[in-house]
């Protein structure tokens, strides 16, 4: 064996693992990312001067709108949230890129609130 062909235990490093912080701030940025576009899309839609509101939430603005959702929706975010943490924790250890690990945990909750959703629905 050649001196260049053997390397010391030392050389050896440890298989990488990404940050879980910064795996969760990817996250975390995919999902403020997408409220902001929500937020940006509904704020530009005018509301009609003289309409007709026959609905119990009818008559609302679509910032009202937004904001009564924030207010509903709190524990369907908290469980994204919750959710997304724990799928950052097991994808941090096998993906060692941050961003990679935080865009598929993030994708992977979308997918479980859409399959909740689903589910939902379909018992309904």
């Amino acid at each position: 064996m050649r001196l260049w062909q053997l390397q010391r235990m030392d050389d050896l490093a440890a298989p990488r693992r990404s940050s879980f912080g910064l795996s969760l701030l990817v996250a975390l940025g995919w999902y403020a990312t997408a409220v902001g576009a929500i937020v940006v899309g509904r704020s530009g839609v005018p509301a009609a001067p003289d309409r007709y509101c026959p609905g119990f939430f009818g008559c609302l603005t679509p910032l009202e709108q937004l904001a009564l959702f924030a207010i509903v929706g709190a524990p369907l975010i908290a469980g994204l949230l919750a959710y997304t943490a724990a799928a950052t924790a097991l994808l941090a250890r096998w993906i060692p890129s941050p961003i990679l690990a935080g865009s598929l945990s993030a994708l992977s909750g979308v997918l479980a609130v859409a399959m909740a959703t689903a589910v939902w629905n379909a018992a309904a």
